[in-house]
């Protein structure tokens, strides 16, 4: 089985070291790093790992090697993570290069072969949903890291490498290290909240913030779970390139949409599914988005169900 761990620290400290090797990655001072969203505790931030780990893999462990049909990248990882190969134009956010350096930067031991400088091609060979996973470059300043780049160059490549034994160690990676793919995730979330809100029309930003603050405690985890999963999975809402007919998808459009008449998690929920439709709405007629709908609505209805938990504290008032 592959190694993956280099220490032995504490749970409670890779946390707080992933998240300020991630603040110290984007190149953000401790004033811009702090966030109005809480800290999280071991039990939620594995909880909320999980949960990411169902809504995207079903809770598959073949599934975090995977490429859908009618998409141009594999997506990796309990959050789908996408990766492109060299030189590839998409107007989606590539994420799983700065997966790969997070990895290796909280102490994670990466196959060789995704060691910076190591990724290889075919030709040098060993043995529905688009989904976001993305937030966005333009937040962080960060650019893909060099020489990570997918090898694969079509889905029939990818999946007929899939029983290989380099897939089989990323299999291993990203089955091992849920809980630090999780950490990744909400360290970025922690990175974009300030975007999301700065780079909102003046009059919104108050009222964003506060919508945020709102639901970061709304029922908790529940509330955070909500933001956390939308922006991983529709993303931050800022790329330019991430639009239909002008109008984007992602948690700012959410939050801007919401209405302050309601609870606030009810309130994001709803605002995310009229979100979502005017995307289905305004895509391009080929890409067929209205069978991925349904499921988008129920993806969107766990936030709620998540409110009822023995577990969730707080009100949504």
């Amino acid at each position: 089985m592959l190694n993956t761990t280099k220490t032995a620290l504490p749970f409670a400290l890779v946390a707080l070291a992933t998240l300020a090797a991630m603040f110290s990655h984007a190149g953000l001072s401790q004033e811009q790093s702090d966030s109005v969203l809480p800290r999280l505790n071991t039990a939620d931030a594995e909880w909320l790992g999980e949960r990411i780990f169902a809504n995207e893999c079903a809770a598959q462990r073949a599934c975090l090697t995977s490429w859908n049909e009618g998409e141009d990248f594999p997506s990796l990882g309990i959050g789908h993570f996408i990766w492109f190969q060299r030189n590839q134009d998409e107007i989606f956010a590539e994420t799983f290069p700065d997966l790969l350096t997070y990895l290796d930067e909280t102490g994670i031991t990466l196959p060789k072969w995704l060691q910076p400088n190591n990724l290889i091609t075919n030709n040098d060979g060993p043995d529905g949903d688009i989904h976001a996973g993305d937030f966005s470059h333009d937040i962080s300043g960060e650019t893909p890291s060099e020489g990570k780049d997918s090898p694969w160059e079509s889905r029939a490549d990818f999946y007929q490498d899939i029983d290989s034994p380099r897939m089989e160690e990323l299999r291993t990676l990203l089955d091992t290290t849920r809980r630090e793919q999780a950490q990744f995730i909400i360290a970025r979330l922690e990175n974009s909240i300030g975007g999301i809100v700065s780079q909102a029309p003046s009059a919104e930003r108050e009222r964003l913030q506060r919508r945020v603050e709102k639901l970061s405690t709304c029922h908790s985890p529940a509330g955070l779970y909500a933001l956390i999963d939308y922006v991983h999975f529709k993303g931050t809402g800022l790329a330019e390139g991430e639009r239909y007919a002008g109008q984007g998808w992602g948690l700012q459009q959410v939050l801007s949409a919401m209405s302050d008449d309601l609870p606030a998690l009810d309130s994001f929920a709803s605002a995310a599914k009229a979100t979502l439709e005017r995307r289905v709405a305004n895509a391009p007629i080929e890409r067929r988005e209205q069978r991925w709908l349904k499921g988008w609505h129920n993806r969107i209805d766990t936030y709620l169900a998540a409110a009822t938990l023995p577990t969730a504290r707080g009100d949504c008032r």
